[in-house]
């Protein structure tokens, strides 16, 4: 299973473990000053196969469906809109199992 940040204009791939997210040194850089240097994280838990986000006591917060989480991991479902810093672009997390799943889904009807 693989997962997906999508944007508008933008498709980033997670890494297969742990994928860091912040403004430097991070698998996914976003440079905005509402981003701290090394922001969350988000990790794939082989044992549930899911993926978990994590803030790592970031200043401007991570948020999930508008909801900011802290000092918590959290359970990632697909199409879930996150944040990294307040006001900042939504990610949308995506599957690709559940990509697939919609397309044929699209295609049948």
């Amino acid at each position: 299973m693989r997962g997906f940040l999508r944007t508008s204009d933008t498709l980033l791939s997670l890494a297969p473990k742990i994928t860091t997210v912040g403004r430097e040194n991070c698998d996914v850089t976003i440079q905005s000053p509402n981003v701290d240097l090394q922001h969350a994280l988000i990790e794939f838990c082989p044992e549930e196969g899911c993926f978990v986000l994590q803030d790592l006591n970031s200043a401007q917060g991570t948020y999930i469906n508008d909801t900011r989480i802290q000092n918590a991991a959290v359970r990632l479902a697909p199409f879930d809109q996150i944040r990294f810093g307040y006001g900042g672009a939504i990610y949308q997390f995506e599957l690709d199992e559940v990509s697939n799943y919609r397309s044929e889904e699209h295609t049948s009807e």
